[in-house]
């Protein structure tokens, strides 16, 4: 700030103000000097003329005072003062043009001297500002740097412009320094994603059909994460040759923590399960597993069930997860509503409340994640159940993969391009039984 007030003083715009006011004053002086030696010349010659007259008229009036003769003596006198007026005259003449040469010499020299400090100037101010042009222009590729040089040292405006351009190169070096650090930390952060979002998507069941060599049932399943990987998961496997389990779950919170919790988490459940737990039990056992050193407290909603294949009947758990969807023969999709246990990982010791059920040849169960119901439009408005019934509806005798591509299409639908917010998760089991002359592997 100091510099920049000190250029009131030494800056451009003083300088050229300098220079106008040197011009008008070198020609207020030449003008003046001009005059003031003309008017000294004209005065020089009216006083030469004024004594050569009185001279004149006195040697003539005494060298024809005796003569008698007055109209020669006027006559003679008067041709002798036009002799003398006109020598005069023509010095007087002869005197204005040197003076009038003289003024158009000095003009022409003055008109030389501002015509060369101007350039001098303009070289001065434009000098600098065109090699720093230059160099701005030649930026580029891996030449970024402006640096201070002698040249831009003007002590003026050019100056504090040069010493601008230096501070804003240094400031771009280091945030493009920045920047590629951050792109750099960003692809790696970007590729380890990738790369657990393949690891995630693989340890979900994702070959169908699952049992090709299980006539009693089709099953099918999708995840959509809301980031690169999410916190719900699904899972479906044989607990022996007559019984399979079906997990449908919900991580509280996004991202790599939710995914990392997610994983402990379908781990958990299975070994349970495997191990011959019944649903209420397998979710108590894994409960205080992950409660303990839950430092994060973070929690999971659960839907757990084993269905016996060979009869229908299974037993399901609900751990404070959205209601199974459930539709009869011939019939249409239904919400089935029960009474919720806790979230698994949310109270120690908790207990987990089993149901029974019974599926018969021709029913289907769907199941889901809170991603599909709160899937949100651009109005803030929820895909709700009614929405979700109406997308079952659409087509309720449909294989499990169409109806779960029916619930999709109208969640799309719904909410036009707008940001998804949670993963969307589905299970579909429909039940066929055992059908008389067909070959089963269940073993009863």
């Amino acid at each position: 700030m100091k510099k920049i007030l000190n250029l009131k003083i030494g800056g451009i715009q003083q300088k050229i103000y300098n220079t106008f006011l040197v011009t008008a004053v070198l020609i207020i002086a030449v003008f003046l000097s001009v005059s003031i030696y003309e008017a000294r010349a004209l005065g020089s010659v009216l006083t030469e003329i004024e004594k050569l007259q009185k001279d004149s008229i006195r040697e003539i009036t005494s060298e024809y005072l005796t003569e008698s003769n007055g109209r020669e003596l006027s006559q003679e006198l008067l041709t002798e003062y036009d002799k003398i007026v006109d020598v005069n005259y023509n010095r007087a003449v002869e005197q204005s043009s040197k003076s009038t040469r003289l003024l158009l010499i000095l003009t022409v020299l003055v008109l030389i001297a501002c015509s060369t400090g101007a350039l001098l100037l303009a070289r001065r101010i434009v000098g600098p500002l065109e090699k720093m042009t230059g160099r701005i222009s030649s930026l580029g590729g891996t030449d970024i740097a402006f640096e201070m040089e002698d040249a831009y040292r003007t002590g003026d405006e050019v100056e504090i412009l040069a010493e601008a351009f230096a501070a804003l190169s240094k400031k771009t070096r280091k945030y493009i320094e920045d920047i590629t650090k951050i792109t750099a930390e960003k692809e790696r952060i970007g590729a380890e994603l990738g790369m657990a979002t393949a690891i995630q998507a693989s340890q979900l069941p994702h070959l169908f059909p699952a049992f090709p060599g299980y006539t009693e049932f089709d099953i099918y399943a999708s995840m959509k994460p809301a980031k690169e990987v999410g916190g719900d998961f699904y899972d479906f496997f044989l607990v022996d040759e007559n019984h399979i389990a079906l997990v449908m779950a919900d991580v509280s919170g996004k991202g790599v923590p939710a995914a990392l919790f997610m994983m402990i988490s379908k781990i958990l459940i299975r070994n349970r399960v495997q191990s011959g737990d019944s649903p209420g039990e397998a979710l108590a056992n894994v409960n205080e597993q992950l409660i303990e050193g839950n430092e994060a407290e973070m929690f999971v909603t659960v839907w757990l069930a084993i269905l016996e294949v060979s009869t229908g009947k299974g037993i399901a758990a609900n751990a404070g997860h959205e209601h199974p969807v459930l539709r009869r023969a011939n019939g249409k999709y239904e919400l089935v509503t029960y009474r919720h246990s806790p979230a698994v990982s949310l109270i120690e010791g908790a207990s987990f409340e089993e149901h029974e059920f019974e599926m018969h040849p021709g029913d289907s169960l769907f199941v889901h994640t809170d991603g599909v119901t709160e899937a949100t439009d651009s109005k803030y408005e929820l895909f709700g159940t009614q929405r979700l019934l109406d997308a079952l509806n659409k087509n309720p005798d449909a294989k499990p993969e169409q109806v779960l591509r029916n619930v999709m299409d109208g969640i799309e639908a719904f909410v036009a391009g707008a940001e998804q917010f949670d993963d969307i998760t589905m299970l579909c089991l429909k039940y066929e039984g055992i059908a008389s002359g067909k070959k089963s592997n269940v073993k009863k």
